[in-house]
């Protein structure tokens, strides 16, 4: 599962309908029976209208009719599986646990009950995941470049049906020397020869190349980043630095870009 935590605004569409399964607000009693998504639910009208700003408050303020089912449940048309930890938080401040706050997180997002929101950004799972969201946001094509590694992998796959497959990929933050002497060079005067412009056109021969980026954490951060997002996505992923490009670029000077190893195993 491709994790998000973004916040977004939220435009809320409630439904007005003629065909008499619908309901005036201005005339819901205090105690509501909800379902969503097929999961039902008994709670207080003061509960959905704890915050004002909330989309529960604005479906249940008498501004709106609400959609009902046959039974004369108001209805929200949502996965209803976590709407119980958002209800728990309207009634008493519960929070939910760590385990499913992030899952929590998209909810109060939906419902755009903030106070929840802000209680659940300051957990680590929350916390440390947008963090890392706004390390990635300085990789270049990182979430493209992972897709390209996925379909090269399941291409590999195909082509040389094995248990494991092994796909070269280039992981780097910034140039290294090219040579032991390069840093001997004097700075370059424009006009003269550059060659190091040769770089712009060299390619490692790797699948995805990652970088470079400007930010503080470094290879193995990224690495392990990308090894989080390929589990999540439900794949077993080990890697090995197996050494660096070492190709030619012009004249003596070699690409010591680090190379590594990714190995996908498929059972």
């Amino acid at each position: 599962m491709d994790l998000n935590v973004t916040n977004h605004v939220n435009v809320v569409k409630v439904m007005d309908l003629a065909d008499g399964h619908s309901s005036n607000a201005a005339n819901l009693p205090e105690i509501l029976e909800l379902n969503v998504g097929g999961y039902h639910f008994t709670t207080t009208l003061s509960t959905l209208q704890k915050y004002p700003g909330s989309m529960l408050s604005a479906m249940f303020s008498g501004r709106h009719s609400v959609a009902m089912d046959k039974n004369g449940s108001y209805f929200i048309d949502r996965d209803g599986s976590n709407f119980h930890h958002v209800l728990n938080f309207l009634r008493q401040s519960e929070m939910p646990p760590l385990f499913e706050c992030i899952k929590v997180y998209h909810e109060a997002q939906f419902y755009n009950v903030q106070p929840l929101i802000e209680a659940l950004e300051l957990l680590k799972p929350i916390a440390g995941e947008k963090i890392r969201r706004t390390f990635l946001s300085h990789v270049p094509h990182y979430d493209e470049n992972l897709h390209i590694l996925l379909e090269k992998a399941q291409v590999l796959a195909n082509l040389q049906p094995d248990r494991v497959s092994r796909l070269r990929v280039c992981i780097y933050k910034e140039e290294a020397a090219s040579t032991p002497y390069e840093n001997s060079i004097p700075p370059l005067v424009p006009g003269e020869w550059n060659p190091f412009k040769y770089r712009q056109s060299h390619k490692c021969d790797v699948c995805v190349i990652f970088g470079p980026w400007n930010a503080t954490p470094d290879v193995y951060d990224l690495l392990d980043c990308i090894k989080h997002d390929l589990s999540m996505k439900g794949y077993d992923v080990e890697s090995q630095c197996i050494g660096v490009c070492d190709k030619p670029v012009i004249d003596q000077y070699f690409c010591k870009r680090p190379i590594y190893e990714l190995r996908f195993k498929w059972w």
